[in-house]
């Protein structure tokens, strides 16, 4: 009998482990707004560690680690001054592993609502020192 219940015990231990494995690979893709994303871009390196998510309206900018690589992704959100230089207004980072999210959003206020009719730089990378890079532009007219 005793081995009986050991054997139910693990068992169940087993499977409640396995439905949270799945929820925390699953939350790696943020919910996109009723209408979807605007953009979504990925770091550069052959599988894909981050991806960043923007919704223009509401100025939304969410980046995921999308890969158990060990390294974080960050986005980084430039806006265009008339100079025609791009000025940096906040960095998000990813950090906890597969599945983690960074948002923000204009409703924070401050650096995060974004100018509309401006152009918009994000940039998306693996870790410190800039490990696949990419730069995105698009013009926030929301």
């Amino acid at each position: 009998m005793r081995h009986k219940i050991a054997t139910l015990a693990a068992t169940t231990v087993f499977l409640a482990g396995g439905a949270l494995a799945t929820a925390t690979s699953a939350s790696a893709v943020v919910d996109p707004p009723g209408d979807g994303w605007d953009h979504t871009w990925t770091t550069s390196d052959s599988n894909p560690g981050g991806t960043v998510y923007v919704e223009e309206y509401g100025d939304i900018v969410s980046v995921c680690d999308t890969d158990a690589d060990g390294v974080s992704p960050r986005a980084q959100v430039a806006v265009q001054y008339p100079s025609g230089a791009y000025h940096i207004r906040y960095t998000l980072t990813a950090s906890g592993g597969e599945g983690a999210c960074a948002s923000a959003r204009a409703s924070q206020g401050g650096i995060y609502d974004l100018p509309e009719g401006t152009s918009i730089s994000v940039a998306v990378w693996l870790g410190t020192n800039y490990g696949s890079v990419t730069t995105h532009y698009y013009v926030n007219d929301h």
